[in-house]
């Protein structure tokens, strides 16, 4: 009996891998209610994936949070569209910002490991869209300050956050720009910070905002 069953199991698997490679010749041969006993009335179907596996970063290497700078650019500062999701490759942009001649970024420099970005998906199946915000914090509250911060008033624009590992990611579009945000405070006593706190938010992507190619060059005040 044991035997019997090992060459019945050896006869499925030629048939089946003759299934695969002709199934053409395999229906001619065999009778169509014993065709559709052992594979159904489709035939073999081979195993396909419509997700992608999701690894953490690999052990070893390292992952420091946090934001080293952000650049801006207004709205107006572009020719076209930018960034679009077509430009976009596994995740990776690798178009250059059409900038009008003579524009270059506006760098901000924030303290020490307060300045950070994020994104979030959302909404119902069909109506998904993707948020982003960010913000850091300048220690002062000086007039240049305050001079800066005032062209960013009712104006829109894209940021290029720079991470501690030196990746960049582009957040915003010029088409749907972020809308800046800002709060001083004095603090109370003589050991509180005195600070200005920056802010921006945008809505309505259909993407999480993309790593910059390291072969883009963005142009940056002398």
């Amino acid at each position: 009996m044991k035997s019997l069953r090992i060459i019945g199991s050896f006869l499925f698997a030629l048939v089946l891998a003759a299934s695969v490679l002709a199934p053409a010749e395999v229906a001619a041969l065999v009778p169509p209610s014993a065709h559709d006993f052992f594979f159904g009335p489709e035939g073999v179907t081979l195993a396909t994936v419509t997700f992608t596996g999701i690894s953490r970063k690999a052990r070893g290497l390292s992952n420091l949070g946090g934001i080293k700078q952000i650049i801006l650019f207004a709205e107006g500062d572009f020719t076209a569209d930018w960034p679009l999701k077509e430009d976009i490759v596994d995740g990776i942009l690798s178009e250059a910002p059409p900038l009008k001649v003579g524009v270059v970024g506006a760098v901000l420099k924030f303290d020490n490991n307060t300045a950070r970005v994020k994104s979030n998906r959302k909404g119902e199946l069909g109506y998904q869209n993707v948020g982003v915000d960010g913000e850091g914090k300048f220690a002062g509250y000086e007039a240049a300050q305050l001079a800066a911060i005032e062209k960013t008033f009712n104006q829109g624009g894209v940021a290029i956050a720079t991470y501690k590992d030196g990746t960049r990611s582009v957040v915003g579009t010029s088409y749907e720009p972020l809308v800046f945000e800002d709060t001083t405070d004095s603090g109370a006593k003589a050991d509180d910070k005195l600070q200005i706190d920056f802010k921006f938010k945008g809505d309505g992507y259909d993407f999480h905002p993309p790593i910059l190619a390291s072969s883009v060059t963005i142009p940056l005040p002398a």
